[in-house]
């Protein structure tokens, strides 16, 4: 009887150690993505202040974040679409990071921006309301807090733009663990 009141007392508390374990990763995927959330926006505020030369701070922790990124709490099928789009937006990143100019900035800010936005369509990035913009004068998309457009790739047409699509918190589908 005692034995066995033991293996029980032993299996509880190695089922509260992974179910511990498993929140504490949810919450470090978490926090993972709003750091990548937090760089991209940091990028977005130089290139729309036109600060090349001083982005290249931002541009290093974008790509970093980009690098380190993981897709943890995902269904396989969703595991597998979005694996390719991660590769993609970290090529693209250490295109953003090696730009000798501002309009290459913009290009590969662009491209980032369709990758991230595309996870975030599956993934919760952040708990704001998030809208994907677009400039046909640049041929360029950015992620903005608000619905009315700030373009951030021309300075002299700021409210020029259009809405594409927009993610709020209720949008995201309920995260699954995989494993």
């Amino acid at each position: 009887m005692k034995s066995r009141l033991k293996k029980m007392y032993v299996a509880c508390v190695i089922g509260f150690m992974l179910v511990s374990c498993q929140l504490s990763g949810q919450d470090n995927a978490q926090a993972q993505r709003d750091r990548l959330f937090k760089a991209y926006m940091e990028v977005k505020q130089d290139i729309t202040d036109e600060n090349f030369a001083g982005s290249k701070e931002h541009v290093v922790q974008l790509e970093k974040e980009v690098q380190n990124f993981r897709l943890k709490g995902l269904q396989l099928d969703d595991m597998m679409r979005l694996k390719k789009v991660s590769q993609t937006m970290k090529t693209d990143a250490a295109g953003l990071k090696s730009a000798q100019d501002m309009k290459a900035m913009k290009v590969s800010f662009s491209a980032i921006t369709q990758s991230l936005f595309t996870i975030m369509e599956t993934m919760k990035c952040t708990d704001e309301t998030v809208y994907l913009q677009y400039c046909p004068m640049e041929k360029g998309y950015w992620l903005s807090y608000d619905k009315e457009i700030e373009n951030p790739y021309a300075a002299s047409m700021r409210e020029c733009g259009q809405l594409v699509k927009g993610m709020a918190t209720g949008d995201y589908p309920e995260p699954v663990a995989c494993h």
